[in-house]
């Protein structure tokens, strides 16, 4: 259960700000056949009247999303939904089109607990931008913008992004880097450290042995 919700976490926070913010959602179809970006929003819903949710983006703002018979809806991992599948206290992505402040919704999908995910970013999960190497410490900046100092240890194992074996000297500042792991006095050791954008891992990335 863990490693699907560590696995959506990274996925979602490397997706930022979109998910913290907002952002965009792509290859949607608008009006007329054609495909590209569209806009979307990002939050927790706070209130349901008819067809519209309003929700608490992860900005703090609050956004009005009206539905329509033409919205899609999802669960997590794509699965279909439908409107009164969503309830107050969901987090949900919706994508659509926006005018002073209020979206109309050309899909909706719920997200994990992006404030459940956060609380486990840097304690049982790591993602972010190598900043700085001093030895087995390695200074991450995260996606939620805290910068972290992790460390590496005899049982850390390192891959790259074509999940080839690899060396902490392969590592370098700049590099972006994933993996699980757990805290040990206070410090997160990653069990396995993989570098390169987990977007673009084509299978998902290893997060363990």
């Amino acid at each position: 259960m863990f490693r699907r919700l560590a696995t959506a976490a990274l996925v979602l926070l490397l997706a930022a700000p979109s998910l913290f913010a907002q952002g965009s959602d792509t290859n949607l179809p608008r009006q007329g056949g054609s495909r590209g970006p569209l806009q979307g929003v990002g939050g927790t819903i706070t209130a349901i009247s008819g067809q519209t949710f309003t929700v608490k983006t992860f900005r703090g703002t609050v956004a009005t999303i009206n539905t329509s018979e033409n919205t899609r809806f999802f669960r997590q991992e794509r699965q279909p939904a439908k409107f009164t599948d969503f309830k107050l206290g969901d987090a949900i992505f919706a994508a659509g089109d926006e005018k002073d402040g209020v979206w109309s919704a050309r899909m909706v999908r719920l997200q994990p607990d992006m404030a459940a995910l956060r609380q486990e970013l840097g304690k049982r999960f790591i993602v972010g931008q190598v900043r700085k190497i001093d030895g087995t410490k390695l200074t991450i900046l995260r996606p939620d913008g805290e910068a972290q100092i992790i460390e590496v240890d005899e049982n850390t194992s390192f891959r790259n992004e074509r999940r080839e074996s690899i060396t902490l000297a392969d590592i370098k500042v700049g590099d972006h880097v994933f993996g699980r792991g757990e805290l040990k006095n206070g410090v997160f050791i990653p069990r396995v450290l993989n570098t390169g954008e987990f977007g673009r891992m084509r299978s998902g990335p290893p997060l363990d042995h």
